[in-house]
C-alpha cells in the first residue's frame, strides 16, 4: 500500500510540476518548438520516468529536480528574450534561401538541404517550380515561408482594375535598441544606411527604437520604445 501511495503522490507532483513548467516557460505549439525545447522535454520525461519507478528516488528528490529544472528553463527563456545575440545563438536565425528570385546555393549546401527537399516544401504551398519564387525563407522551426513573383500570384485587386501596391520584403535590422549584424543569413545589413535612415526619422540614438524593419523598397519601418507591446 505504501508503494502505491508513493507512486500516486509522485504522479500528482509530476503532473502539476510539468504543467507549471509549461506555464512558466511559455506555451508553444509543436511547430514553434526549437531544438532546445525538444531536448528539454526529453530530459523532463527522463526525470519524471526515472523517479516514478525508482524506490531510491523519493518525493523530495523529485520536487528538487522539477524546481531546479523550472528555474533553469525560466532563466534561459528570459536570457534568450532579453539578449538578442544569445537568442540567435540558441534558437538560430531565419535563412534566406531564395533572394529576389536567385537561389543561394552556398547556404543550401551549408545546411545540407537538397533541391528535392526544397521543392517538396514548396509543393506543400502549391508551388511547383523554383521559377515562381521571389523570396524563400527557412524559419528557425524548420518551416518555409515563401513570397511568389508577382506574375505567379493569385488574382489581385490590380488584376480586377483596382490600384494596388506591390508587396514589400523586409528584414529585422534593430531589435531592442541593438543594430543587428545579420538577422537573416544571406541578407547582410548596411549599418551606415540604417543609421542614416533612422536619423532622417528623428532617431539620433538607436536605443530609442524597440524594433525596426528594412524593406527592399528602401524604407525603414520603426517602432519606438513605448509603442511595442512586450
Amino acid at each position: 500500500m505504501d508503494m502505491y501511495m508513493d507512486l500516486g503522490v509522485k504522479l500528482v507532483i509530476s503532473f502539476f510540476g510539468l504543467w507549471i513548467i509549461t506555464f512558466v516557460t511559455g506555451r508553444k505549439t509543436i511547430s514553434q518548438l526549437t531544438p532546445l525545447d525538444f531536448l528539454s522535454s526529453l530530459i523532463l520525461s527522463e526525470i519524471v520516468g526515472a523517479s516514478l519507478y525508482d524506490d531510491k528516488v523519493n518525493i523530495y528528490h523529485l520536487l528538487f529536480a522539477l524546481v531546479l529544472w523550472t528555474t533553469m528553463s525560466y532563466l534561459f527563456e528570459k536570457a534568450t528574450t532579453h539578449f538578442v545575440k544569445f537568442g540567435y545563438l540558441t534558437e538560430g536565425r531565419a535563412i534566406l534561401l531564395i533572394d529576389n528570385g536567385k537561389l543561394n546555393q552556398k547556404l543550401l549546401n551549408k545546411y545540407d538541404m537538397e533541391y528535392k527537399q526544397l521543392l517538396s516544401m514548396l509543393r506543400r504551398q502549391s508551388i511547383f517550380s523554383l521559377t515562381e519564387v521571389k523570396y524563400a525563407i527557412l524559419e528557425t522551426d524548420g518551416s518555409l515561408s515563401v513570397m511568389r513573383k508577382p506574375e505567379y500570384e493569385p488574382p489581385t485587386a490590380q488584376d480586377m482594375g483596382m490600384v494596388a501596391k506591390a508587396d514589400t520584403f523586409t528584414v529585422t535590422v534593430i531589435d531592442k535598441g541593438k543594430l543587428l549584424e545579420e538577422s537573416m543569413l544571406g541578407k547582410p545589413i548596411d549599418h551606415s544606411e540604417i543609421k542614416q535612415k533612422a536619423q532622417e526619422q528623428g532617431f539620433d540614438s538607436l536605443e530609442d527604437i524597440a524594433y525596426a524593419e528594412y524593406g527592399d523598397n528602401g524604407e525603414l519601418y520603426i517602432f519606438p520604445k513605448g509603442e511595442v507591446l512586450e
